[in-house]
Protein backbone atom coordinates (compact mmCIF):
# COMPACT_ATOMS: atom_id res chain seq x y z
CA UNK A 1 0.00 0.00 0.00
CA UNK A 2 1.45 3.50 -0.76
CA UNK A 3 0.60 6.42 0.75
CA UNK A 4 -0.68 9.50 -1.16
CA UNK A 5 1.79 12.15 -1.17
CA UNK A 6 -0.36 14.47 0.26
CA UNK A 7 -1.24 12.67 3.15
CA UNK A 8 -0.47 13.53 6.57
CA UNK A 9 2.21 11.54 8.25
CA UNK A 10 1.01 10.74 12.36
CA UNK A 11 2.73 13.00 14.18
CA UNK A 12 5.29 11.91 16.24
CA UNK A 13 3.92 11.80 20.33
CA UNK A 14 6.89 13.55 22.38
CA UNK A 15 7.03 13.99 26.59
CA UNK A 16 9.37 16.59 27.69
CA UNK A 17 10.97 16.24 30.98
CA UNK A 18 12.15 19.50 32.11
CA UNK A 19 11.76 22.05 35.15
CA UNK A 20 13.07 24.94 33.24
CA UNK A 21 10.13 27.32 32.14
CA UNK A 22 11.96 29.49 29.58
CA UNK A 23 13.09 26.11 28.23
CA UNK A 24 9.25 24.53 28.12
CA UNK A 25 8.12 27.60 26.24
CA UNK A 26 10.94 27.19 23.84
CA UNK A 27 10.07 23.84 23.08
CA UNK A 28 6.26 24.56 22.79
CA UNK A 29 6.73 27.33 20.18
CA UNK A 30 9.38 25.54 18.18
CA UNK A 31 7.41 22.14 17.77
CA UNK A 32 4.37 23.56 17.84
CA UNK A 33 3.30 22.28 14.70
CA UNK A 34 5.62 18.99 14.01
CA UNK A 35 4.90 17.24 17.08
CA UNK A 36 2.03 15.97 19.25
CA UNK A 37 3.64 17.02 22.92
CA UNK A 38 2.79 16.43 26.74
CA UNK A 39 4.86 18.25 29.34
CA UNK A 40 6.61 17.46 32.70
CA UNK A 41 8.32 19.42 35.42
CA UNK A 42 8.99 16.67 38.10
CA UNK A 43 9.64 13.18 38.30
CA UNK A 44 6.60 12.45 39.61
CA UNK A 45 4.85 14.08 36.62
CA UNK A 46 6.83 12.44 34.04
CA UNK A 47 5.68 9.26 35.88
CA UNK A 48 2.05 10.02 35.51
CA UNK A 49 2.93 11.13 32.01
CA UNK A 50 4.50 8.03 30.51
CA UNK A 51 1.82 5.91 31.17
CA UNK A 52 -1.43 8.62 30.06
CA UNK A 53 0.40 10.14 27.01
CA UNK A 54 2.46 6.89 25.98
CA UNK A 55 5.42 8.86 23.97
CA UNK A 56 7.18 8.10 20.99
CA UNK A 57 9.99 10.21 22.24
CA UNK A 58 11.31 11.34 25.37
CA UNK A 59 13.61 14.26 26.06
CA UNK A 60 14.88 13.89 29.21
CA UNK A 61 16.85 16.68 31.48
CA UNK A 62 18.86 15.16 34.07
CA UNK A 63 18.19 17.40 37.04
CA UNK A 64 14.82 17.95 38.23
CA UNK A 65 13.66 19.21 41.43
CA UNK A 66 11.95 16.50 42.95
CA UNK A 67 14.49 13.68 41.22
CA UNK A 68 17.55 12.30 39.89
CA UNK A 69 16.76 12.48 36.29
CA UNK A 70 18.95 8.71 36.19
CA UNK A 71 16.17 7.55 38.49
CA UNK A 72 13.53 8.76 36.15
CA UNK A 73 15.76 7.39 32.90
CA UNK A 74 15.76 3.65 34.96
CA UNK A 75 12.19 3.86 34.86
CA UNK A 76 11.50 4.60 31.60
CA UNK A 77 14.04 1.76 30.66
CA UNK A 78 11.91 -0.61 32.80
CA UNK A 79 8.68 0.31 31.76
CA UNK A 80 9.43 0.37 28.11
CA UNK A 81 12.65 -0.96 27.10
CA UNK A 82 12.99 0.27 23.47
CA UNK A 83 11.55 3.86 24.12
CA UNK A 84 13.89 6.44 22.75
CA UNK A 85 15.32 8.89 25.08
CA UNK A 86 17.01 11.98 24.33
CA UNK A 87 18.83 13.12 27.36
CA UNK A 88 19.55 17.04 27.54
CA UNK A 89 21.68 18.44 30.71
CA UNK A 90 23.68 21.36 32.18
CA UNK A 91 26.37 18.74 32.46
CA UNK A 92 28.61 17.53 30.34
CA UNK A 93 30.07 15.25 32.72
CA UNK A 94 26.87 13.35 33.36
CA UNK A 95 27.36 11.55 29.81
CA UNK A 96 30.20 8.74 31.29
CA UNK A 97 28.31 8.11 34.26
CA UNK A 98 24.71 7.21 32.47
CA UNK A 99 26.84 4.89 29.70
CA UNK A 100 28.71 3.57 32.45
CA UNK A 101 25.59 2.70 34.20
CA UNK A 102 24.50 0.69 30.84
CA UNK A 103 21.50 3.09 30.63
CA UNK A 104 21.10 3.45 26.67
CA UNK A 105 19.68 6.51 25.30
CA UNK A 106 19.20 7.67 22.02
CA UNK A 107 21.29 10.99 22.25
CA UNK A 108 23.12 13.34 24.63
CA UNK A 109 22.48 17.09 24.08
CA UNK A 110 24.46 19.62 26.09
CA UNK A 111 22.71 23.06 27.61
CA UNK A 112 22.41 25.33 25.77
CA UNK A 113 22.14 23.55 22.33
CA UNK A 114 20.35 24.19 19.21
CA UNK A 115 16.66 23.56 18.97
CA UNK A 116 17.55 22.72 15.81
CA UNK A 117 19.81 19.75 16.84
CA UNK A 118 17.02 18.38 19.43
CA UNK A 119 14.66 18.43 16.20
CA UNK A 120 17.23 16.10 14.47
CA UNK A 121 18.01 13.60 17.09
CA UNK A 122 13.83 13.24 17.61
CA UNK A 123 13.96 12.40 14.26
CA UNK A 124 16.66 9.84 14.27
CA UNK A 125 15.01 8.07 17.35
CA UNK A 126 11.70 7.08 15.69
Amino acid sequence: MTIPAHAALPKRRVLFIEDEPGLLRAYQRFFAHDLVMAFAATGAAARTELTGFRPDVVVLDLHLPDDDGVEVLREVRRRTPGLPVIITTSYSSMQPVVEVLGLAHSGYLVKPFDLNELARHINDAV
